[in-house]
């Protein structure tokens, strides 16, 4: 089987996952220093201590863990899978049949709006969120394969329904044939019911 065709997302997306990390990491960070401030009870070693590990997980994420998960990130549209690829030590691949689509959307948050990227969703039938999302997209770039995908949905519809049809318009004409049947088996029998009467009349 062929590898995908995988398509890079945007290379701002590192930007948007190091602004993610820096204000999740930074609120625990902010409330470290305060708990060495204001808290007289607690030794000054302990905050001090958790600041100073958030700073170097920070650091981390920051220089090697977002360039390196940005440069995995990536997706590809094959003639009847979308596959998604994520990670940065470990890889994890995802795929969704355009058959089991049932709606797509673009999300566009404040840090995306403000680097110029999007977020494309893809919702199967059963699923209670999306299945599958895309980040790092130019917006233009969700758009297209958004457009692409309900195309190939619509025209998949329409193929599927043709062959109901065709299916019900050749059963509907093989009813008559069989019909044709019984009828000249029970005239035949009616005969032979007739042949039988005559013959028991002459005996």
């Amino acid at each position: 089987m062929a590898s995908p065709n995988w398509k890079a997302v945007e290379a701002n997306y590192k930007n948007q996952l190091r602004f993610g990390n820096t204000i999740f990491l930074g609120v625990f960070f902010i409330a470290a220093i305060a708990g060495a401030i204001w808290i007289e009870q607690m030794p000054k070693w302990i905050p001090l201590t958790v600041a100073a590990q958030l700073f170097i997980l920070w650091f981390i994420l920051f220089v090697f863990w977002a360039p390196a998960r940005a440069r995995v990130t990536s997706y590809a549209l094959e003639p009847e899978v979308v596959s998604f690829r994520v990670g940065a030590l470990w890889h994890r691949e995802t795929a969704v049949t355009h058959n089991r689509l049932q709606h797509i959307e673009i999300e566009r948050g404040p840090v995306e709006r403000m680097l110029g990227l999007s977020s494309l969703k893809l919702y199967t039938a059963g699923g209670i969120g999306s299945d599958l999302t895309i980040p790092g997209l130019a917006p233009h770039v969700s758009e297209a394969i958004r457009d692409n995908l309900i195309a190939k949905i619509r025209q998949e519809e329409l193929q599927d329904a043709a062959i109901t049809d065709a299916t019900e318009t050749a059963n509907t004409s093989e009813a008559p044939v069989s019909n044709a049947h019984e009828s000249t088996a029970t005239v035949a029998e009616s005969r032979q019911e007739n042949a039988m009467q005559g013959e028991d009349k002459t005996l």
